[in-house]
């Protein structure tokens, strides 16, 4: 380690410090205050973004539990909520939401049609995996119903880590037993009750069992 005998020594080795490495310092100063105001420009951007989806989404909202004639501003509030702010958790809770209520009212289709909208929304690097599960499981339970069982396991796939929701490996069995795969079924079926705390659930569960096993 470099001894100094004066202050005029150390300072003069400061600056030559300096000289012979000014480039790698403006550089990395440079990249540090480019880091910071991006940082700061992005989460202004988000920020901006959800707060224009929100009063979007409380003007649909209110339409929605009013239950009002005008169909066309509903409508059109939604559209642009989906088509402008597609990627916060507004859109894709209205769409959650909407997607819903044609599922309950009769219209599989067009709750499927939702579904597979958030799903698409809702995937990708920046997704949201909560909606994302929510979507999965909702577009399976509507191709059950529709008999269609291969299309319900091919949504659920993603969905295969030993930490999977109970009514996940429910809703693989329920296919699997379309699909006359009665022992893969089971072993499923298994794992919910495993996984399931609910008691009246276990019993549903174990209802299905026992058709199987008949």
């Amino acid at each position: 380690m470099a001894e100094y005998n004066s202050d005029e020594e150390r300072l003069t080795a400061i600056m030559d410090f300096l000289k012979r490495n000014q480039r790698t310092i403006l550089l990395t100063f440079g990249a540090v205050f480019f880091t910071a105001i991006t940082s700061v420009s992005v989460n202004s951007y988000y920020a901006s973004q959800n707060a224009q989806a929100a009063e979007l989404y409380d003007a649909w909202f209110i339409d929605t539990l009013e239950e009002t004639n005008d169909l066309e501003k509903k409508a059109s509030t939604f559209n642009a909520l989906q088509e402008n702010f597609p990627k916060t958790g507004y859109a894709g809770l209205a769409r959650l939401i909407k997607g819903s209520q044609e599922a309950r009212e009769g219209n599989l289709e067009a709750g499927l049609e939702e579904f597979n909208e958030l799903l698409d929304a809702t995937s990708g690097l920046f997704g949201n995996d909560v909606l994302n599960v929510i979507a999965r499981m909702n577009i399976a339970r509507i191709e059950l119903s529709n008999d269609n069982f291969l299309n319900a396991l091919e949504v659920l796939e993603p969905l295969n880590s030993s930490s999977e929701h109970p009514m996940v490996y429910e809703v693989k069995a329920d296919a699997l037993a379309g699909l006359n795969k009665n022992e893969l079924a089971l072993a499923q079926y298994n794992l919910a009750i495993t996984n399931i705390q609910d008691e009246s659930q276990k019993s549903l569960l174990k209802i299905k069992i026992n058709k199987l096993t008949q």
